[in-house]
């Protein structure tokens, strides 16, 4: 973080001789002590996520956010999800599915207040006070007082603190009549800030809004000028702005999440002009709700329809297959995104020909040879998978994410933490339909994964919901098109070839009907074999399982719980599988599968296929050989 406000100092240089000589020196200061003093200095106080009730210059923004929040409940679908986002910075009504979806196409931002907030606000101050005849210097300082009340009103994360420090420097710029350039006052500000927080150095939000805002002052206008060579100037101007923030933040980005987001720069191209639209509007419904509420309700719906563009335009993109592409994780992903981002600026802005030519032939070089890799692996892959799979475990990380086919009809167990490696699996095996999806419970390693399926599902058998979320996630699905029934035990049904019961909750348990003791346990019946998904219970659910639905004799068990040690040695003894499948993260923090849950299964002389090693598994059946396993390392 310091080191990339060191380069902003150097560059400060060129745009304002003293101001940025002061930013170089400032940098080298944090530069040599910012992250050992952020590992000795406490946070200070005030620079948080969440301001405290008992705060007296905090209350009136706490009640004004909480009828704001109420009063957005009425709008309907993604818009009325993200008004609160869009106006004053409040994510606590996005679902996890529309979170998901907007991460993969890069649209987060949108949602969190930048500069962009800080200026709508403070120009629309300064405006008001202009029209009744305000003086210059009155204008700025009823502005600043009024950019206060705002990062009050969304409260001082990172990002807010940022933006709202750049816009003061501009303003005490302005009643000096010093106008400076954006660089130096960027550079200013995070400086400020790192001074009086040195945690700010390692904090995400701060790295990220810093890294998009220098991203836009430095590239985004010769970005422009390269690109109207090729399309009208107002579309190079369109398409620069979200092209320059993303190389800038997209190697902070993988630090985080390592993928690339193909439909990024699209996404954001369609949906950000809008952004502001309904930012001013749902800011001034927010503020006119409590005292004008007649007036507010107009301007509450009128936002809502950019709003709603938006998450649609977030929902759609990251649909589309290859909605992004996995990248190399940790710190030599960071640098190869770099590295990435450096070429393709150098082949768009250099003056050098010569560098020009050098970097768009790197470029095509590394793309070719990576979709030629591509290309080749899904081949050979797809060449070695065996077509007449009937159940498949995903390699979904440490969650459970599994799929029974029978005469192509689909059956989906579970979607893991993440859509994509859900996505990632259904895309290998060709599956674009499901006609039936059980969740066994709702915890986040089993449904975290929704957005995966979400449009895909004629009908879904889930768990006992614990609270609004996941009272929220089943409305989703249901929105989507899916119907939704609660599972217990007696339910049956089948498809292709193939029957199904659920064995458990029975009904007779009351303290085993949510989270684990509660999941959907499912025996599924083939022609040739039988196979129970046991998903997250514990031993003493097991046992009454064992107990309520007398099960023997079967070939094949999703072994529970990712093979914790919590199990009963007498079901799976009952059990007899031959297969017992673990479907398990690799170097998960829990130690699972546990050494005696594997010696259980051993001393049956199962085989134990499991995702963190074999990656995706597949289970085939026939009269002549019985049970085959394929995985697919």
């Amino acid at each position: 973080m310091v080191g990339l406000f060191f380069v902003l100092g150097l560059i400060g240089v060129r745009k304002n001789t003293v101001f940025g000589l002061w930013c170089f020196i400032s940098s080298a200061f944090l530069q040599s002590c910012g992250f050992k003093l952020a590992s000795h200095v406490p946070r200070v106080p005030w620079i948080k996520e969440e301001i405290s009730d008992e705060a007296w210059w905090s209350s009136w923004a706490i009640a004004l956010r909480s009828t704001f929040l109420s009063a957005s409940e009425q709008l309907p679908g993604v818009g009325g999800q993200l008004i609160p986002g869009l106006a004053i910075g409040d994510t606590s009504r996005l679902s996890d599915i529309l979170v998901a979806s907007m991460k993969t196409v890069s649209l987060t931002h949108i949602t969190a207040v930048s500069g962009a907030n800080c200026v709508l606000v403070t120009a629309s101050a300064m405006m008001l006070l202009s029209l009744v005849g305000a003086h210059r210097k009155i204008r700025l300082i009823g502005a600043l007082l009024t950019l206060c009340a705002f990062v009050v009103l969304v409260t001082p994360q990172p990002s807010v603190l940022r933006a709202a420090t750049m816009a003061s420097i501009v303003m005490f710029s302005l009643y000096r009549g010093r106008p400076s350039a954006g660089i130096p006052i960027l550079a200013s500000a995070c400086i400020v800030l790192l001074l009086w927080d040195p945690w700010l150095s390692v904090d995400f939000g701060m790295i990220l809004s810093a890294a998009a805002t220098a991203g836009l002052l430095l590239f985004s206008q010769p970005l422009t000028h390269s690109l109207s060579r090729w399309m009208p100037q107002w579309l190079a101007l369109v398409v620069s702005v979200p092209l320059a923030a993303q190389l800038a933040c997209q190697p902070f980005v993988i630090l985080l999440t390592p993928q690339f987001p193909t439909y990024g720069v699209l996404a954001n191209l369609i949906a950000a002009p809008v952004a502001p639209v309904a930012t001013m509007l749902g800011l001034l419904a927010c503020l006119l709700y409590p005292w004008a509420t007649l007036v507010a309700v107009p301007f509450l719906w009128l936002s809502w329809v950019p709003a709603e563009w938006v998450g649609f335009t977030a929902q759609f993109f990251s649909a589309l297959p290859h909605a992004s592409i996995p990248w190399s994780s940790g710190f030599l992903g960071a640098l190869s995104m770099a590295a990435f981002s450096v070429l393709v600026l150098l082949a768009l802005i250099s003056q050098l020909t010569l560098v020009r030519r050098v970097a768009t032939v790197l470029l095509t070089l590394v793309v070719s040879v990576w979709v030629t890799t591509q290309l080749v692996t899904q081949f050979r892959f797809t060449q070695s998978v065996p077509t007449d799979w009937d159940i498949a475990a995903c390699d979904v990380g440490q969650g459970d994410g599994l799929i029974v086919r029978s005469d192509n009809r689909i059956l989906v167990i579970d979607v893991g933490r993440k859509p994509e490696p859900m996505r990632h699996c259904f895309t290998q095996l060709g599956i674009t339909h499901i006609d039936l999806l059980v969740l066994t419970h709702f915890d986040k390693d089993h449904v975290g994964g929704l957005e995966a399926v979400v449009g895909k599902v004629d009908h879904a058998i889930v768990g006992k919901p614990e609270n609004s979320e996941d009272f929220s996630l089943l409305a989703e699905l249901s929105q989507s098109g899916a119907q939704v029934s609660r599972g217990h035990s007696g339910m049956r049904g089948s498809f292709g070839h193939v029957g199904w019961q659920v064995l458990w909750p029975d009904g007779r348990h009351p303290t085993m009907e949510m989270g684990n003791p509660g999941s959907v346990t499912l025996l599924v019946e083939f022609p040739l074999f039988n196979a129970i998904f046991l998903g997250d219970l514990g031993q003493e659910a097991q046992q009454e399982l064992l107990s309520s639905s007398h099960v023997s004799d079967i070939d094949l068990v999703k072994v529970a719980h990712h093979g914790s040690a919590d199990q009963s040695p007498v079901l799976y003894g009952a059990l007899q599988p031959e297969i017992g499948i673990f479907s398990v993260g690799a170097d998960n923090d829990y130690g699972h599968p546990r050494q005696e849950t594997l010696d259980i299964l051993n001393k049956l002389h199962a085989r134990i296929p499991r995702t963190d090693l074999d990656g995706l598994i597949l289970i085939s059946s026939t009269a002549s050989t019985g049970l085959s396993v394929w995985t697919e390392h």
